[in-house]
Parts: C-alpha cells; structure tokens; sequence
C-alpha cells in the first residue's frame, strides 16, 4: 500500500548469508515553492502531504499571520510544485532568513532569543497520562511504521490525540499541526504537543507561538530550547521510554496520581 506521502521501491535486502529483492517504500521527499500573493516566500523540502496545512502553520508560526480569517484563498499551482496564499492582505515579505537546525534545511525569519512569550496553563498531567499518551502516539506514526525516515507531531487532550502529522522535516511536521488546528478552529492552548525528533529552539518557539504548554518528545532537547522552556513556563520532557521520561522545565506541570485525581473531584 503506497499514499502521496510514500514511494514504492525495490532494494536488496541481505539477511546473514542470503539476498533477495525486496519490494518496500520510501518516504517522498520534493521541493515546495510557497508563494504569498504571488510572491515567492521559501522554499521547503518536505513530505507533500497535507500541503495547505503546511503553508498556513508555517505563516503563522513565523508571525506573519495571526487568524486563517486573513487567508483568502490556498490553491496549488505550477505542476503542483508551488503553493500560493493569497490574503486578504498585503505582506511585507522578511528579506533576514536564518536556516535553522531542522532535517529539511528548515529556515525562520525571527531571532527566536530575542522573542519574549510566556505560556500560562493550569494543565498538569500524570506521569501514567504522559507515557499513555507518547505510545498512543507511536501507533498512530502510520507512515513511518510503514516507511521508516520521517518525523512525526501529534496534539493530545488529556483524553488522547487530537490529530498527528508525519513530514521528512521536524519543523514541517509541527507547521502542519498549527495550520490543521487553524483550519478546523480548534485552540492549541492548554494541550500537549508530542514530537519524535529532537527539540531545538526553533520548535519551542513554535510552541509557545502556539501557546502549547507542555511538549513531549521521544529524544533529546538542545540547550538552547531547555533554556527558553525555562523562561518561558513551558514543560518540556524528552527521553519518553515505556516507564520513564526526563523533565528539563516546568516540572510542577507533572502531577503525582492521586493530587491529580483529587483535582479532577473538584472541578
């Protein structure tokens, strides 16, 4: 079974002594164009699935939109190679590019030090709720249990998943939950966000744009991001095994079972 997001190949396989042929998939890698009013914007390697997701998250979490009512039209164009935003009004396009650390050569126009945001939430969760929620997640990684080499985002109630996405570029990934959440109206805020690839500083200002906080990741942050989720109150959790995780900041948002029990009684 292949999808837009997957491409069939046929690869040698060695198994100890023994090769065969062996009929598998790739994950699709291919250049977007983004183009705003008709101007080109960047261009992103990426997964081209859920592309309108892509270029609205992507507008929005480098401030240059703040609601999905400014979009007036997202249409795919050019052999489907160029994706063009038309708002409902003009855009200033930012000349200062920095290129950031993501897989897919991700790049951002803000320097993501000298942006100021705190994340208020009163979520706290458990850490039976946390580790629930990352294997919940894990299943749902369809593309990359079927295909290997992509990264995956998820948003999570306390109840369970929200929606997930996979891209080949962490950072897309992430793009594609604040554009899906901005087209079905649905508020980030007081949710957890679950990543599979490393977070730097360029996510967690994603994050806190979204205003998402508590973010969970199956790997590692960098020192930079630990430093931001600090100053920022935002939980950040990295390392999420089967029965244990490592809290970088905002330990008060892990809550011990029966606090939390206690608190949902009064609600």
């Amino acid at each position: 079974m292949t999808d837009a997001g997957s491409y069939p190949v046929t690869y040698t396989g060695y198994y100890d002594a023994e090769c065969r042929p062996v009929r598998g998939v790739v994950p699709v890698e291919e250049v977007i164009t983004f183009c705003v009013n008709g101007r080109p914007l960047v261009r992103l390697m990426c997964t081209p699935v859920q592309l309108e997701e892509l270029a609205l998250g992507f507008l929005f979490n480098q401030g240059l939109i703040e609601a999905p009512d400014e979009v007036a039209v997202v249409e795919l164009r050019d052999g489907d190679q160029c994706l063009d935003v038309r708002l409902h009004h003009d855009l200033e396009t930012p000349r200062l590019r920095i290129f950031t650390s993501g897989y897919s050569g991700g790049a951002t126009f803000e320097d993501v030090t000298h942006v100021h945001h705190r994340v208020e939430s009163d979520l706290r969760l458990t850490p039976q709720q946390m580790t629930r929620l990352m294997e919940e997640f894990s299943r749902a990684t369809v593309l990359y249990r079927r295909a290997g080499g992509v990264h995956g985002a998820a948003l999570a109630a306390e109840e369970g998943l929200l929606c997930v996405t996979e891209d080949i570029g962490r950072n897309n990934a992430l793009d594609k939950i604040a554009g899906f959440c901005m087209r079905q109206g649905w508020p980030t805020r007081n949710c957890v966000l679950l990543l599979t690839g490393r977070v730097s500083s360029e996510i967690l200002h994603k994050v806190a744009r979204m205003g998402v906080p508590i973010v969970i990741s199956r790997t590692s942050p960098t020192s930079l991001a630990v430093q931001l989720a600090r100053a920022w109150g935002i939980t950040l959790i990295g390392y999420t095994r089967r029965r244990s995780f490592r809290v970088y900041a905002g330990a008060e948002r892990v809550a011990a079972a029966d606090e939390w029990a206690e608190a949902r009684l009064h609600r």
